[in-house]
């Protein structure tokens, strides 16, 4: 069964510019993605992409769930793909269904296929689409990229795919911290690790401490 009957078209490719905002999206997009195929923190992620977005995306996904990236060589390079793969142990894995190579399009998906015959632990490959051609493909193991961003027609795994991003009644759960930038000036409040309290630190009460603690450090300005 092709990719081309799995939804893909020519409009699936993003944009190849994305503002600090968006990669941080996708990052994220990536990390629950990741999360929902059943990754979780030191496991391996086998990734076979080019120089892309989608390869820097997924880098920091596997950064926000403390996975490990393990990077692929594109090319005539099955035997030693299969090693990589089988020898980390990776369950999941990134590739592109074609590269650019001298102009022309060099199929990756098919080869990498060939090679998973000998990693049969691996339970899920993500496809991000280069071109715009038929794929071969494997149901209920395959997704596209675009729709594991979406968190649609993931395969089976150890985690149901209705699995609920909201933690049971009466549990709490930690969200990480939301990224942002930070604009305002440093020297405008105390830093939130400062624990060391400065000259007039002290409440007006406790004047003493202030005296005190000049007559101990004898600063030597005041010498």
């Amino acid at each position: 069964m092709s990719g081309d009957q799995h939804g893909r078209g020519g409009g699936f490719r993003p944009a190849d510019v994305l503002n600090h905002a968006q990669l941080l999206r996708q990052g994220e997009q990536a990390a629950l993605m990741l999360a929902r195929l059943g990754v979780r923190g030191g496991d391996p992620v086998a990734v076979l992409l080019p120089m892309c977005l989608e390869s820097v995306v997924i880098t920091l996904a596997c950064i926000r769930v403390d996975a490990q990236r393990i990077t692929l060589p594109l090319g005539d390079h099955e035997g030693y793909v299969r090693h990589r793969i089988a020898s980390s142990g990776a369950e999941v894995v990134v590739t592109a269904d074609s590269y650019a190579a001298e102009g022309r399009p060099i199929q990756v998906k098919a080869g990498l296929d060939r090679a998973l015959t000998g990693c049969p632990q691996v339970r899920s490959v993500v496809v991000v689409p280069q071109f715009a051609r038929p794929v071969p493909w494997t149901p209920d193991r395959d997704l596209w990229w675009h729709e594991g961003l979406a968190g649609r027609r993931l395969p089976s795994g150890p985690y149901p795919e209705d699995m609920s991003s909201s933690p049971p009644s009466g549990e709490h759960r930690e969200e990480p911290p939301a990224d942002r930038l930070v604009f305002d000036d440093p020297l405008q409040h105390r830093s939130a690790d400062d624990s060391d309290g400065g000259w007039g630190d002290h409440p007006p009460q406790d004047t003493a401490g202030d005296l005190a603690r000049f007559v101990n450090e004898k600063p030597p300005h005041h010498l």
